[in-house]
């Protein structure tokens, strides 16, 4: 038996021989899949005779026939407590592997192999190396954060559920419990970042009945068939959302003929490709369209163009009288193009398409046959190689992800095909989808992509409240990107405002007095309108029922420094049980939970008691007729005597029920004057 160590990923010893060995190099906090590819393409070829310890796991058995249930079923209040029994009921079926100091991997096994394919970075800490892991199953759509289609009843149709693939991770215990407090009360993104390694039965040998999602062999180059198999399928069935339309003032914008590569004039009704990609400060130099030595990405991308059969790029960045109008049509060029390449992967112009560049290789796919099985790992599902990406931190990239309908990215390890009706990726079967989860809701997707604005406009009313809701969320991400060059700030969003004018000005934009300002109501001609007062909750907006606000602080007066309101006070008790809960001190009774800031954990504030000032309590229900829920929006405050400072930005969700509790009223209905510094 040849051992394969998990702490070193090296081969001729065991993990407990491995701890406290100087010879052994410190593990990784992140696998090498190519070194993991090579290592085990270097052992002798594994046959399908299992170990000792697989062949008592049943592994073919279980993602067969084990009665795996779906952990993301809200119920009416829009809890997920039904999906929460539904893990509770999944835990029990998980396969133990023993603590990881003892693991053995043995590499003629072919599960073992896999298994050693998709384990976890193990802890850097050697006493934590006593934990348990185990195999655990996930329905193939969960995995994707995906739920299943609602009946008349409104219930989950699980007729469907159980015709979907089951794959399989690794975890702890306390892996789970860490995902848990990190996207605490979101039960999508539990799964959607709990899940990056797994493996399955391939498509090719896929369970009876259970084949909805299979896993699918994804090459060392991208596949152009099953490309133009998502784009065929996006033109023959999907709506008017994914439609491209041509537009006259295409004109004037300059094209790359792949064919001749030449910089041309856009040709009457051209059919193109746009290109987005992270700039990185590498510019082509002159001559380089001419022979061939542009920089990797864009001559990847121009051999992707010609393999669609598509006449022209639209890359062109050269200065240009041409290119200052271009800016000004950025919505235009990138939502009139036949699809747009997303260079998804890389810090700079230079570093090419995975899986097109010989620059840029793909990791190769793990593949195992147990039983006359095959089982494949699968790849990262497209929001977790969007995380960490350089191109989702740089300005330009938003306004060219959002505005296209089609977008074809190359990631790191495989392409993603997003349409602004569905998403598919190489790595999963999407020949067979029960539910058709892989149909994209727009209203509730975990992308963030443009609403169809055809669906909410129906008069100015409407018509303005869209504009505002999505111009927030617009500004919202752009703020939290960077640029190269400060003097791009208004360019890199001029496209999304452009959108933007042409939803709420369908009719052109209204005729300017150039002799009053802008911002005042005289320097426009036409009907003015206000909106909404502006909350912290953004009324109306997240697809609540029934939102009202109260509590709200009333402003008194400045002096200096000193701010003067009047609002409600509250003192809290905050025990860490694991997550911050609010409790009135002294007693036992439990307010909420409390989450500081943006933090994605709830554990965020030390324990103790704190002084919080009300800023506005929002009630509100989940469904017309649910049972009505409170948060609150506060300040963690520091001071006494009535002189107080700013701490943290907080909010505190009151437990379900109490909001006709005395207990609860008489915390939250004595205001007070309170001066802040």
């Amino acid at each position: 038996m040849v051992n394969i160590c998990l702490r070193c990923r090296k081969i001729g010893h065991k993990i407990s021989d491995c701890l406290g060995n100087r010879e052994y190099t410190n593990p990784s906090v992140e696998t090498d899949n190519f070194a993991t590819e090579l290592l085990l393409g270097k052992l002798p070829s594994s046959t399908d005779q299992l170990c000792e310890r697989c062949k008592g796991l049943r592994i073919i058995d279980w993602l067969t026939y084990e009665d795996v249930r779906d952990e993301v079923v809200f119920d009416t209040d829009g809890s997920n407590l039904p999906g929460w029994e539904n893990k509770k009921h999944n835990a029990d079926r998980w396969l133990g592997l023993g603590p990881l100091r003892s693991i053995l991997l043995d590499a003629s096994c072919p599960l073992c192999r896999m298994i050693f394919r998709v384990f976890p970075p193990p802890p850097e800490d050697d006493g934590d190396w006593s934990v348990e892991y185990y195999l655990r199953p996930i329905r193939s759509y969960n995995r994707l954060a995906e739920k299943l289609p609602l009946s008349e009843e409104g219930l989950p149709k699980e007729e469907l559920g159980n015709k979907y693939a089951i794959y399989a991770a690794i975890n702890s215990r306390q892996d789970q419990v860490s995902i848990l407090g990190r996207y605490f009360g979101d039960a999508e993104d539990q799964l959607l970042y709990g899940f990056e390694s797994v493996f399955a039965l391939s498509h090719k040998t896929p369970p009876p009945g259970r084949t909805g999602l299979s896993a699918r062999d994804r090459g060392s180059s991208w596949n152009l068939d099953i490309l133009k198999g998502w784009i065929s399928r996006c033109e023959r069935e999907h709506s008017s959302s994914c439609r491209v339309t041509w537009s006259d003032q295409l004109r004037v914008c300059r094209m790359i003929d792949v064919s001749s590569r030449r910089i041309v004039s856009c040709p009457w009704e051209c059919r193109y490709i746009a290109l987005s990609y992270v700039w990185g400060g590498i510019s082509p130099k002159a001559g380089a369209l001419e022979s061939s030595e542009l920089p990797q990405t864009i001559e990847d991308a121009i051999e992707v163009t010609k393999a669609l059969g598509v006449d022209a790029l639209c890359i062109d960045q050269t200065p240009s009288p041409e290119k200052v109008q271009q800016l000004n049509m950025m919505d235009t060029i990138y939502n009139c193009a036949w699809a747009t390449i997303v260079a998804l992967h890389g810090d700079n112009t230079d570093a090419g398409l995975c899986g097109v560049s010989t620059k840029n290789q793909r990791v190769p796919q793990g593949s195992e046959i147990i039983e006359g099985s095959q089982l494949l790992n699968l790849f990262p599902t497209l929001n977790q190689e969007l995380t960490g990406a350089t191109y989702c931190t740089r300005a330009w990239t938003l306004q060219e992800f959002l505005l296209c309908s089609r977008r074809i990215l190359f990631g790191k390890h495989q392409v993603h095909f997003v349409c602004n009706t569905g998403r598919y990726c190489e790595s999963i079967d999407d020949s067979l989808d029960p539910g058709d989860v892989l149909n994209l809701d727009r209203k509730h997707s975990d992308l963030f992509l443009l609403p169809d604005h055809k669906e909410y406009v129906k008069d100015q009313d409407s018509r303005r409240a869209f504009a505002d809701i999505t111009f927030c969320g617009m500004v919202e991400m752009y703020t939290d990107r960077r640029m190269t060059n400060d003097s791009d700030s208004l360019n890199a969003f001029r496209g999304m405002l452009s959108y933007l004018e042409k939803v709420m000005f369908p009719q052109g934009f209204p005729r300017r007095r150039p002799e009053f300002p802008s911002w005042s109501y005289v320097g426009w001609e036409g009907t003015v309108s206000y909106t909404d007062n502006l909350d912290i909750a953004n009324g109306g907006s997240s697809g609540l029922f029934d939102e009202t606000v109260d509590l709200v602080l009333d402003y008194l007066g400045v002096e200096g420094k000193i701010l003067t309101i009047s609002g409600v006070l509250l003192k809290l008790e905050v025990r860490n049980e694991p997550f911050n809960n609010a409790y009135i001190p002294g007693t036992d009774f439990l307010l909420g939970i409390l989450q500081e800031g943006n933090f994605l954990h709830k554990n965020t504030l030390p324990q103790g008691e704190f002084d919080f000032l009300v800023v506005e309590r929002l009630s509100f229900r989940y469904r017309p007729q649910g049972p009505l829920r409170h948060t609150l929006y506060m300040i963690l405050i520091d001071g006494n005597e009535g002189l107080f400072s700013r701490r943290s930005m907080v909010r505190l969700f009151i437990e379900p029920g109490l909001e006709t509790k005395p207990k609860y009223l008489g915390v939250s209905d004595s205001r007070r004057v309170t001066h802040l510094q």
